[in-house]
């Protein structure tokens, strides 16, 4: 177990690979809620810290070019796995299907992503993270610019 206090402020980022298919939401999404229209079911990557059902975070942005940032609150609704039942957080370390839920609704950079069937089929292409923590980042961007 390793809390979010326990991970450096830059580090503290969801690692988003892909959407779910419809296949992959057959086979292992069984846990997971109906969703709503602003709601996405995403493969996650290895997560930085048990992150628990209820968790909100303030803005997305692409993993290459991390200046291109949407100011949206997203919100943990949902997580299972490979056993496909419910779970109460992303555990620390693991690879994850959760539902995200994106207020006012999901932005571009999110609904473009591929459809996949499972995890390693796209590589990490979008972080989600407090709006303290992608300020961190740019610091640390700007910093290593001088």
């Amino acid at each position: 177990m390793r809390t979010e206090e326990d991970t450096p402020l830059a580090d503290r980022v969801l690692l988003i690979e892909s959407r779910a298919g419809n296949g992959a939401l057959a086979s292992i999404g069984q846990g997971l809620p109906r969703r709503s229209a602003n709601e996405e079911a995403l493969f996650l990557s290895y997560n930085y810290a048990d992150v628990p059902v209820g968790r909100s975070f303030g803005c997305c942005f692409r993993g290459s070019d991390e200046s291109d940032v949407v100011w949206v609150t997203a919100t943990v609704v949902a997580v299972t796995q490979q056993f496909g039942f419910g779970w109460d957080v992303i555990p620390h370390g693991w690879k994850t299907l959760a539902v995200l839920r994106f207020e006012p609704k999901a932005p571009a950079l999110i609904r473009d992503l591929p459809e996949a069937a499972g995890w390693f089929d796209q590589p990490v292409s979008v972080h989600v993270s407090d709006t303290d923590t992608w300020e961190a980042r740019a610091a640390s961007r700007l910093g290593s610019m001088s």
